[in-house]
């Protein structure tokens, strides 16, 4: 320990920490890219959204900030279609709001923070600025919950063709039994996946998980945060920065699918003993007595699903529809330009699920010049293409329904075999509809519905607030430890703030690697961070006093003062690590962030003071000439020692 060679090792350290934190305080460079279609719109219509991005710049983007853009107040020549923004503390919410409120100008998920050569160097351009969480940059924070009872019912329909093949064999006394094993076994199989264990949810929370992030990168989205909370069965959403969140949630609710179901056989029974009542009904006059009537009103109000499930369910007690079958709504526009998307009809189709969505994929949305509307093309998967074929060959002359989420919004009639696997939906779809149809395909449909459990949004002002609040916070409990660090032990004091500097370089350089993100209570653990730091120090420097006061050289009395304090501060700092620990594995949101901190926190302080301390404390004593050491505060005692 006294080798001027081990101050390498503090400043090595030092310099890769602050090497780690420089794209923090670095000047930045964000390119802003311009959608292509704005190039050929007409001049009017691209000055209005021009105009409308540098009206926002001077009132908000770049008010306080200090950042430059280039051009200013034109569009960008189209040979180089980006803005160029320059400056610091360029966050992932400035970002996504001005990407947000300039969507007709800005084109999505092409923005782009330029890497620093250090970020380059190190991490291949993945970046390493400190992320901040939605209490400090705001944004939304929403807890969704799975729906498993709905999860499981959704499994029956979709093995309800094999259960009941299944139930066939085993039902039949010709069957060899053989086949009746193989039947019973493949149908406990079958029932098994029916009662979802506490990992078996944790699978389908995972796979839920994965789809809400294919999503969100889609919306032009910087550093969203998707976390499962096993305990509640929920998945936490943070999305820093969102504008536009109540189109956000929509997304991240969305559980529709799509599916192929076969309609009842000709002629018709069950669908007509419907429509014959209509009828009926609207030849009294009472029209607004009449099942479609009404299920458009519930519609028309905004009744939730589980209210139309429940029309639904009642309407097949009511004309006694056989468990095998199905009420669904048809869906269409009415003859007006642009009409709403309402229930015109009811179909009944079978329960089991002829084709699903996992047999689709490569969705593209496209307009159909002959029908003058949207439609959607799809390619089938190996498998998806096999049983498409045998489906369309088994069942010539029956109509075959498309329904997308609850709705059928196809129902065409099976004429010949399609092969290829290629194949297309049709319907009244708007462009948007079109698109969202397209994306479930693609991205695939949640394998569970999403409910909130809990929502907050957090506005940028209060965000700015907390940043200002917290740094002042630290800064001035930094300052008085400092102060009162060295007041009460002089030149000792002086190298414990050294010492607490460093901790807090190293400290934060480390949560930046681990891609950590700042919280309110993150801040909160770097405080007491500090403050345990301070209190190794007190521990180690009232030891050395005491050995000083016992008369002791002054190098003999560091040296003992830091062995007679090594196990106290091990022990003190241990035992908060272990609850800390405890805190990460069963914790979750704040709590997490808090003990992350703590616990890296006591990492860093052990080594700044039971090390850097020490190694700071002897080379002033033993290879600086320092012969006299105060320990006691100003005014309050002139007791001190010599270096023998």
């Amino acid at each position: 320990m006294q080798s001027y060679r081990l101050l390498i090792l503090p400043f090595l350290i030092l310099a890769v920490s602050f090497t780690i934190l420089y794209p923090n305080f670095a000047d930045r460079t964000l390119k802003i890219v311009v959608k292509e279609d704005v190039y050929n719109l007409p001049e009017a219509d691209q000055k209005v959204l021009v105009n409308a991005l540098f009206e926002r710049w001077a009132k908000d983007y770049g008010k306080t900030s200090g950042w430059t853009i280039e051009p200013q107040g034109t569009l960008p020549p189209k040979e180089n279609p980006f803005y160029i923004v320059k400056g610091r503390f360029i966050t992932s919410a400035k970002i996504n709001q001005i990407s947000q409120e300039n969507q007709s100008l800005v084109s999505e998920s092409k923005n782009k923070l330029e890497p620093t050569w250090i970020e380059e160097t190190i991490r291949g351009g993945k970046s390493l600025s400190i992320k901040l969480g939605l209490d400090l940059q705001g944004g939304m924070r929403v807890v969704l919950k799975g729906d498993f009872d709905d999860y499981t019912s959704k499994l029956k329909d979709l093995y309800a063709k094999e259960l009941a093949e299944l139930n066939l064999t085993l039902s039949n006394p010709a069957t060899k039994p053989e086949e009746k094993e193989k039947a019973k076994s493949r149908l406990t199989e079958i029932e098994s996946s029916f009662d979802l264990s506490p990992m078996r949810k944790i699978v389908e929370l995972e796979k839920a998980k994965m789809i809400i992030d294919n999503r969100l990168t889609t919306q032009n989205l910087t550093e969203p945060q998707v976390r499962i909370q096993k305990e509640q069965d929920a998945i936490e959403v943070s999305l820093p920065g969102v504008a536009n969140s109540a189109a956000i949630l929509e997304i991240l609710q969305n559980t529709e699918t799509v599916e192929y179901r076969l309609e009842e056989p000709t002629p018709f029974l069950y669908k007509s003993q419907i429509a014959d009542n209509e009828r009926r009904m609207m030849d009294l006059g009472k029209r607004e007595n009449t099942d479609i009537f009404l299920f458009q009103e519930l519609v028309k109000n905004k009744a939730g699903k589980k209210a139309q499930d429940e029309f639904l369910e009642g309407l097949e007690k009511k004309y006694n529809i056989p468990k095998d079958f199905k009420v669904y709504a048809m869906w269409a526009r009415g003859n007006a330009a642009k009409s709403a998307l309402l229930p015109r009809s009811f179909v009944v189709l079978e329960r089991k699920i002829a084709l699903s969505g996992n047999d689709m994929t490569n969705a593209q949305p496209s307009y159909n010049s002959n029908s003058y509307g949207w439609m959607v093309s799809f390619t089938l998967t190996p498998n998806g293409a096999e049983k498409f074929f045998d489906l369309t060959s088994q069942n010539r002359g029956r109509n075959l329904a498309i329904v997308w989420g609850d709705k059928v919004i196809s129902n065409p009639v099976i004429n010949d075999p399609i092969a290829g696997g290629r194949a297309e939906i049709s319907g009244s779809f708007s462009e948007q509809e079109a698109i969202r149809l397209a994306n479930v395909i693609s991205e695939g449909a949640l394998p569970i519905p999403l409910s909130v459990l809990e929502m907050r949004f957090i506005g940028p002002t209060l965000g700015i607030e907390s940043i200002e609040v917290g740094v002042k916070a630290v800064a001035i409990g930094f300052f008085l430890v400092m102060i009162y660090m060295i007041f009460y032990y002089r030149l000792g004091g002086f190298i414990a703030d050294i010492s607490l500097l460093i901790n807090l370089v190293i400290l934060a350089a480390l949560l930046t690697l681990m891609d950590f993100t700042l919280t309110l209570p993150g801040i909160a653990g770097i405080i007491l961070t500090a403050g345990m730091a301070v209190d190794a120090n007190v521990i180690i420097y009232e030891r050395i006093r005491e050995e000083i006061e016992e008369g002791r050289a002054l190098s003999i009395a560091v040296t003992r003062g830091f062995e007679n304090a090594f196990w106290t501060i091990m022990d003190a700092n241990v035992t908060t690590l272990i609850a800390g620990i405890l805190m990460i594995r069963l914790g979750n949101g704040p709590i997490k962030g808090f003990a992350i901190t703590l616990c890296w926190g006591i990492v860093t302080t052990l080594f700044t003071s039971l090390f850097l301390s020490r190694l700071f404390m002897e080379l002033t004593v033993n290879r600086m000439g320092v012969h006299h050491l105060n320990l006691r505060p100003f005014f309050f005692g002139k007791k001190e020692t010599k270096n023998a």
